[in-house]
């Protein structure tokens, strides 16, 4: 049996604390930034990997009052599951989040599902079954609320927020001057196994991704750091951004072109047409969170652009490529 050693240093100011694989064969990613004094950017699920965290910081020498701040790039369940614990052990630590989710954070349950994902009657009756990943998330209130290019001091670091609503309202991403690091969040995703398995909630925008997903291309990084996908450095990581770019156009692709072979397609009828054709699986809990919001978020992006007529006075609401055919 492989014993999973979940802490992992890139260089000497930056280490990844790693978390078991999902259902999907998806990680749960988090990262200590700093050689003397210390910033934790996300905590992986609750439960997990908290008393990793201070293992890793053990492991440097160094004591809990050294971490001054945990970053979250966002509200999820994954991404912040773990700050009640690791709260309480870096007492010191200022938990940090956009201010975007101020709201969000009075009641994380209740607003991640009511606004971020709605769920219907049938699938709130699914989840009073299966586990909703949203029970793992209590009300918090954070030491800071940031905004777009606010920038924090870390001993010989400093961090600066850009604010990426691409996936989520108030999603965030930090950049560490140190080694020029990206810490991505969920803007970037190549998970479980699949290019194409991402999710953009209700409060999210497709086509501001594509712009933030642009400005990446062009920003001189020298590593990159998702939250569930591995790290990559130097030459690798412009590839891998290009790869999760043309795994969204592809997607899109397959869309116009189920679009020109049936006139008028429900949102329903396209997920399983485009799923069916790109071989996508989502598994619990995300079958019942991914393929809607993602579907729709592909669907306005093209409404925007005038590629795709909705038609309202059809019930279940169908869409219809009206744009021009060399488009596809």
């Amino acid at each position: 049996m492989m014993i999973r050693d979940p802490i992992h240093d890139i260089n000497e100011s930056l280490t990844v604390v790693e978390g078991p694989s999902g259902d999907g064969g998806e990680k749960n990613r988090g990262y200590i930034v700093g050689k003397d004094s210390f910033a934790i950017i996300n905590t992986g699920k609750r439960g997990t990997i908290e008393t990793d965290f201070q293992e890793a910081i053990f492991n440097k020498g160094k004591d809990v009052k050294d971490v001054k701040y945990i970053f979250l790039t966002h509200a999820y369940p994954d991404i912040m599951g773990g700050v009640y614990k690791l709260k309480k052990l870096f007492p010191n630590a200022q938990v940090a989040i956009h201010e975007k989710l101020k709201g969000v954070m009075e009641d994380p349950k209740g607003e991640l599902r009511a606004i971020n994902f709605k769920f219907s009657r049938k699938e709130r009756l699914y989840f009073a079954v299966k586990k909703d990943p949203f029970d793992d998330l209590d009300k918090f209130k954070p030491d800071i609320y940031f905004k777009d290019g606010d920038k924090f001091d870390i001993g010989d670091t400093k961090i600066m927020v850009v604010n990426f609503d691409g996936t989520s309202s108030g999603h965030s991403m930090f950049f560490s001057t140190a080694e020029r690091t990206m810490f991505t969040g969920d803007a970037l995703n190549i998970y479980p196994a699949l290019p194409s398995s991402y999710i953009i909630d209700y409060t999210g925008n497709y086509k501001r991704w594509f712009k933030n997903i642009e400005f990446l291309e062009k920003a001189k990084i020298s590593v990159l750091c998702p939250a569930h996908d591995g790290y990559q450095e130097a030459r690798h990581v412009s590839p891998y951004i290009r790869d999760v770019k043309e795994s969204f156009m592809q997607f899109e692709s397959q869309l116009l072109m189920a679009m020109t072979e049936q006139k008028f397609l429900t949102r329903d009828e396209l997920i399983e047409r485009v799923h069916a054709s790109q071989g996508i699986v989502w598994y619990h809990p995300y079958m019942m969170m991914a393929p809607k919001v993602n579907m729709e978020a592909h669907l306005n992006k093209l409404i925007d652009e005038k590629k795709v007529q909705k038609n309202e006075k059809s019930d279940p609401f169908t869409y219809t490529y009206i744009g021009p055919k060399d488009e596809i």
